[in-house]
């Protein structure tokens, strides 16, 4: 009722909660380009968040406050994402029907192709092709747990915020890298309720059905690699459509750990040396348990990737891009949210934005976002 009523926003907060540091960005979209107007990031101790797993609530909820504060985040909705295990994105073929039928036979169709049970999951969809012959068409779908959604919304309302979207760290990544490289908004996002953060409401009738030909060139494909605490997420897309998301049960936290083990080092030096501070270690061997590591990442992939173009937030692990750009034989490149952006140029206080910059592509996608007000 009402809906000609609602705006969407011009400003909007991301938060990206990850497991080794909580991350606020706050962009202005009233101008021709985005601009960041606030931004704050705290380290997570090592035991808060284990494998995607809040082991310590408290520690959370204060480290988020403790970004936040840092950032001076005015008291506005904020998006934020998830990701791991109990988020499922994939293409489907079903029976060719009009949208509003879909949303009706949706949830039996999911029943043949999501691991949980119906009553657990809250879920949404896109048609990428309405008639692909035979009389069906594709889909994208997108299922979440829905305790999981409650919990991390619950996380940013005991910080003291209102979580307006719970988006897909996923499509938060590809948000960053299709409309800053090419000014062109997402298909796939997951909008949630302010109120009552219990359900993927339907995908903005705004956005396009798909976004314009990747940089690469129309019909290349593009793998996102977030490189995150806990976990390696890869995103598969085409021509603005994504095709297949997989998250390893691999990140820094693995590296960290050898880097410890092998030489020696406190948890402290070995987080520095995961950001490629490598002058408390020896460069050799730091590039040998890179490469180590990396294997796990690249045997983990291999089955499903022919293409690597783009990685993200562990991009700082020595050597890693060469190794991967050289183990797929294609070339490699470290993301860049901040580099369309504008930003005062104190704003990120005594560190380099271009060492920031690869930390942030879930932040800044979540940001980017306009999205509607409930």
């Amino acid at each position: 009722m009402f809906g000609f009523l609602k705006r969407k926003r011009r400003t909007l907060i991301g938060m990206d909660i990850g497991s080794h540091v909580v991350k606020c960005l706050r962009l202005d979209l009233s101008g021709e380009r985005p601009q960041v107007t606030h931004f704050g990031m705290a380290d997570l101790p090592p035991e808060a968040i284990v494998d995607g797993e809040i082991m310590d609530r408290e520690l959370v909820i204060q480290t988020i406050r403790e970004a936040a504060q840092r950032a001076d985040l005015p008291n506005e909705p904020v998006a934020s994402a998830v990701a791991g295990r109990a988020v499922i994105v994939k293409k489907i073929v079903m029976d060719k029907m009009s949208e509003a039928d879909a949303r009706e036979a949706i949830y039996w169709e999911a029943e043949q192709h999501v691991p949980f049970d119906i009553d657990d999951i809250t879920l949404d969809f896109q048609i990428l092709q309405p008639d692909i012959g035979a009389g069906q068409m594709e889909l994208l779908l997108v299922a979440a747990k829905k305790d999981m959604i409650q919990a991390h919304a619950e996380l940013i309302r005991d910080a003291g915020f209102t979580p307006l979207v719970i988006d897909v760290a996923s499509f938060a990544n590809q948000n960053a890298w299709e409309k800053l490289r090419r000014n062109a908004p997402v298909a796939v996002t997951v909008p949630a309720s302010a109120d009552t953060v219990d359900g993927l409401a339907p995908f903005d009738d705004d956005q396009p059905d798909t976004a314009p030909a990747a940089l690469v060139g129309a019909g290349e494909f593009v793998a996102l690699l977030d490189v995150g605490g806990g976990v390696t997420n890869v995103h598969i897309v085409r021509d603005g459509v994504p095709y297949f998301t997989r998250d390893l049960p691999i990140g820094t936290s693995h590296f960290i750990e050898e880097f410890q083990k092998q030489l020696g080092l406190t948890y402290d030096t070995a987080f520095r040396v995961s950001r490629g501070h490598t002058e408390e270690a020896d460069m050799q061997l730091v590039g040998d348990i890179v490469r180590a590591v990396g294997g796990e990442i690249y045997q983990g992939l291999e089955p499903s990737l022919s293409y690597l173009k783009t990685a993200g937030g562990g991009a700082h692990l020595p050597g890693l891009k060469e190794y991967l750009a050289e183990s797929y034989g294609v070339p490699a490149e470290i993301a860049d949210p901040l580099s369309s952006l504008d930003y005062a140029p104190d704003l990120f206080g005594e560190a380099e934005p271009g060492d920031l910059s690869p930390l942030l592509a879930v932040c800044v996608g979540l940001a980017l976002r306009e999205a509607v007000e409930a």
